[in-house]
């Protein structure tokens, strides 16, 4: 438990340091345009899909759909929400003084208010189910419920898709973010000069050729309640697990810690299911990717048996120029 704490929390540290943090930025933001772009293009043949689909499922089915997806619309608010106006008060008397603990704030805060509110419309869930399904989507047509549905599959696809976007760009060009992390926190550590055989490029490409073939014929069930939740989380597990593992192991471990290391599937999922219940948590999302990498290259480190840098000597020798 205490090593899982502190990978979550170097990783945590990492993916917030600026040099790490740019590199997010610099692959993150052009894909997010590029997906805007994208979107806006295909936007209406996209929703008469996803309207026309929708239309062959039973009207209960949708309705009940419809408030499941209400109601993770008013907890995405109530976070950013929440996180603005807390934001708001403490700025002018901390932030200021803070270096980058703003990020830390900003990542810790979203977290803590995604699980409060999680938790109050769970333990309130009666009262929040009558007032939305049974009293405000019954007053709807069908039309209404169904292309409000379908509006939220539109997002829901091209979420995805973005996120498999940045999933094989990671894939392929994993040294260059890695080895950033790296000279931070195991500078004594170097990189293979001969890689080893992982497979991960062909692992890569079956993943995601597979994430897409599973959504086309999983598609239906992505209207059913909590069905489409567990769904959704099963097929990110999928793509984060292996090629994260398979590509970091190429780099940095030998063919013998590469297989034994593989035995260990229980924490190999384990690592990709946390990874994927962040892609439903506001502005936390776009970061996903790159967050499941860092705890699978600091939990291979720590099998490895290499101790990490301390937090005082990566402050000393990265950020003595902020003075």
């Amino acid at each position: 438990m205490t090593h899982s704490y502190g990978i979550f929390l170097r990783s945590l540290r990492d993916l917030v340091r600026w040099p790490v943090l740019r590199e997010v930025l610099i692959t993150g933001l052009p894909m997010l345009l590029i997906w805007a772009g994208i979107g806006w293009v295909v936007w209406n043949p996209l929703l008469h899909l996803t309207t026309w689909i929708i239309s062959w499922v039973p009207f209960s089915v949708v309705k009940a759909n419809g408030a499941l997806l209400i109601l993770f619309l008013v907890w995405a608010l109530a976070v950013l929400v929440s996180y603005a106006f807390v934001t708001a008060i403490l700025a002018p008397i901390f932030f200021r003084k803070m270096k980058r603990g703003y990020y830390y704030y900003s990542f810790t805060t979203l977290l803590l208010f995604a699980a409060g509110w999680a938790w109050y419309i769970m333990a309130n869930w009666g009262t929040f189910k009558s007032a939305i399904a049974d009293k405000l989507l019954v007053w709807l047509p069908f039309q209404t419920v169904a292309e409000g549905s379908a509006v939220l599959l539109n997002f829901y696809i091209l979420y995805g898709f973005y996120i498999l976007s940045l999933f094989l760009i990671l894939s392929f060009y994993r040294s260059d973010f890695l080895e950033t992390v790296r000279e931070i926190d195991y500078p004594d550590v170097s990189i293979n000069e001969t890689k080893i055989k992982t497979a991960h490029g062909f692992i890569a490409l079956r993943d995601a050729g597979l994430f897409v073939l599973l959504t086309v014929v999983l598609f239906p069930l992505l209207l059913v309640p909590i069905v489409n939740v567990l769904i959704q989380l099963f097929l990110w597990a999928w793509l984060y697990r292996d090629a994260n593992f398979r590509g970091t192991c190429r780099l940095y471990c030998t063919p013998e810690e590469f297989k034994r290391l593989k035995q260990h599937r229980f924490i190999i999922w384990s690592i990709a299911f946390f990874a994927s219940l962040l892609n439903f948590i506001p502005i936390i999302n776009m970061f996903t990717p790159f967050f499941a990498q860092l705890v699978a290259f600091h939990w291979i480190m720590v099998e490895k048996g290499i101790r990490g840098a301390t937090e005082a000597s990566i402050e000393k020798e990265n950020y003595d120029g902020e003075e």
